[in-house]
Parts: structure tokens; sequence; C-alpha cells
């Protein structure tokens, strides 16, 4: 299995998983399985897909599931970070250069396109591209040959061009910023994939996964830690803007604290790694976990329960964290 697949999953999981998919993606929610629906059928096309989503939804692993479920699976996948390249190098960096085409070209350098011959190219931020750039871009699409700058003969590419954006391109195409025939030469085969705050359910289902790979990743053995129930739904309610990829950070930084014999995932142990605009959000007071429809004394409970645990069990201590007397805190204790 490719490194970039996800891996350790167990196949016993009781969830709704597109088979074809499962080296790559994995999900429970109807809404990321309907978006994820044409991934096979697109696989087999050798026309442009254009993936779009917000930042940290996936659309790389999507690309790479697209090229590694095609008929060019045994060629190369190229991967360009479109906005990652300063303007005036990214035509040099997909389409190539000859020795001496400008200062510093000290030998022919074979662009990205080459490179993906009989493979995929992954433009990622492909809104990011500069207006000239675009134009270079078409001409490929329309070619299927690239002429490396300093160049005068074309260069014959068979390249799968995946496109993915987390602008709307409708705006850009607004304001000037993107071509429309560029854009309708992209959008042949589209891809629409939700943010995580859309597959809620999927969302405990991930957090296991990335927090189970930190572990093996460390020497953890199974039986790996399991989320309570109000760890998942801690996780569910949060809004998660970085979508999958912060959820996948926080388990990483969750995985590095947690003592090894460790079974049991309370939302206390989340609780601080979750931002504040999070916690609120997710029906969190003070580090304890309140589940919706929780009564009053309950609720007090909850809160004493957690403060004696945080304070060693000491009584005075605790007393403090709650702001109130010990010998208030004593009688609270002895009438439950």
């Amino acid at each position: 299995m490719n490194s970039w697949q996800f891996d350790g999953i167990d196949p016993k999981e009781p969830c709704v998983v597109c088979e074809h998919l499962r080296p790559w993606l994995f999900c429970r929610d109807p809404s990321m399985e309907q978006a994820l629906a044409d991934v096979p059928r697109f696989a087999r096309s050798r026309e442009p897909v254009l993936i779009q989503g917000e930042t940290g939804t996936g659309k790389e692993l999507v690309a790479r599931a697209l090229h590694g479920l095609g008929p060019r699976d045994q060629g190369p996948f190229v991967p360009v970070n479109c906005g990652a390249i300063p303007d005036g190098m990214l035509e040099a960096e997909l389409f190539g250069y000859e020795k001496g085409a400008f200062t510093g070209a000290l030998r022919r350098h074979r662009g990205r396109f080459e490179q993906a011959h009989q493979g995929t190219l992954f433009l990622d931020e492909v809104g990011e591209m500069p207006p000239p750039a675009q134009v270079s871009l078409l001409r490929v699409l329309e070619e299927r040959a690239v002429h490396r700058i300093g160049g005068e003969a074309a260069v014959t590419v068979d390249v799968r061009v995946v496109a993915a954006t987390h602008r709307a391109l409708d705006e850009r195409l607004a304001s000037g910023l993107f071509r429309e025939d560029l854009l309708y030469r992209l959008n042949v085969l589209p891809l629409m994939l939700p943010p995580l705050r859309e597959r809620r359910t999927d969302i405990p289902l991930l957090a296991e996964h990335f927090l189970h790979h930190g572990l093996q990743d460390m020497g953890w053995q199974p039986p790996m830690p399991r989320l309570t129930q109000e760890a998942s739904e801690l996780l569910a309610r949060h809004d998660w803007p970085g979508n999958v990829r912060e959820l996948r950070n926080l388990m990483a930084r969750l995985a590095v604290r947690l003592a090894e014999d460790t079974r049991e995932l309370p939302a206390s142990l989340l609780y601080p790694l979750l931002p504040r605009a999070g916690r609120e959000r997710s029906g969190v007071v003070d580090g304890v976990f309140i589940p919706l429809g929780t009564t009053l004394a309950e609720a007090e409970w909850l809160l004493i329960d957690a403060a004696l645990k945080a304070a060693d069990y000491n009584r005075s201590r605790a007393a403090k964290l709650l702001g109130i007397g010990e010998r208030t805190l004593r009688r609270k204790l002895n009438a439950s």
C-alpha cells in the first residue's frame, strides 16, 4: 500500500464505505458518500476533473484516488501547488525551459507536464494561477503538447489533469482573475467536497483513525484507546474551520500526551486542545462536558467530579477551583 493511502483501517468497521475508495477515503456520512460516488467513474475517463472544497477537505486524497483507480495508476502522479510558486516561475515549472532561456537556466528542465507523461498532473489551488499561465495552460489542454520556454519544438504529452481549488471560481471569473474558457475546459467533470461540519457523523470515525495511526507510529500495540460517547459528541459539535486537516492535527497532539495505559478518552482530555470558540460551541463549561438534557443537579456533580480529579482529590484545592468553601463542598459530597 502506498504511503499516501489511508492504512490501518479495520475492515470490520461498521461504516458505510464506497468499497472502491477504501484505500484512499472512508466515510459514514451520506453527504460525503454522495460526493464520492462519481469518483470511480471519473477515474476511467481522461477528461479533466475540477475538485472544489474548503481547505483541508481532502482534495488531494481524492485526486490520488482518481489516479489510483484509473488506467494511469502505473504512471506518475505529479502534484503542483499553483499558489506556492512565484508568478514568474510558474510557467517554467509547469512547461519546462531550455538551457539559456533565461538567467540561471544552466540546463534543460523538463516541466511538470512532461514529468507527468502517461500519468496524472494535479494542479492544486488552480484559482491562484496568474493570467499569463492560464493562457499557456489552456493551450496545452487543447493541443496536448507543451512548448518549453526558450524552445521552438512542441513536446507531445499524454497527461490527465486534475485541478482543485478552495476558491469560488465564479467569483474569480466575475472579477477578471480567472479565464472563462479555462474554467469550462477544467470543469468537465466536477466534484464538490463538503466541509467536515456538514458530515458530522464522520468526525468520531476519523478522529479515532488519526489517533490510532499516530499511536502506532509511536510503537503502541492494540488494544487502542476509544473515544467515550461524551468525547465523540464534543468533537462532532465543533465546527472544524480547518476541516479534516485540523482534526488530524488535534489528534496528533493528543496522541503524544496519552499515558500508555489509556483505554478510554474522556471529553476532559480533548477540551484543552480545542480553541476557546470551539469549546463554547461544543457545550463545554470549564473543562467539563455537559450533555444537553443534563439536569442542574447532574451538571453540578459533573463539575465537582472534574474539580476533584484536577486537584488529585484534595478537597481544599478542589473547592478553590470551584470557587466555593471547603465546608460547602463537603456538604455537597455528603448529600450526593
